[in-house]
């Protein structure tokens, strides 16, 4: 979009009568996120699936006394697991 086009929708979206929820939800459109590709997509997945299931065992320790796992198994043990993908 050229810099003529872009002062031209600001002028037209300056006129515009919006109510305070209207412009927030104008301004969330504006600076949404643009659709990862696949493979982005995949690796937020897989950190979304890791971390969950970290938290859920830490849970799981706290509530029965058990030892939680170290850092540094942690981190084998996802060595491990991004060489299975």
């Amino acid at each position: 979009m050229t810099t003529f086009a872009l002062n031209n929708l600001w002028t037209y979206i300056q006129g515009l009568s919006l109510k305070q929820q209207e412009r927030e939800w104008l301004a969330s459109k504006l600076i949404e996120p643009k659709t990862d590709d696949p493979k982005t997509a995949k690796q937020k997945a897989y950190i979304k699936e890791t971390l969950t299931r970290a938290l859920k065992e830490v849970k799981e320790s706290q509530r029965e006394g058990r030892k939680l796992q170290t850092v540094d198994e942690f981190i084998k043990e996802l060595r491990l697991e991004e060489k299975a993908i």
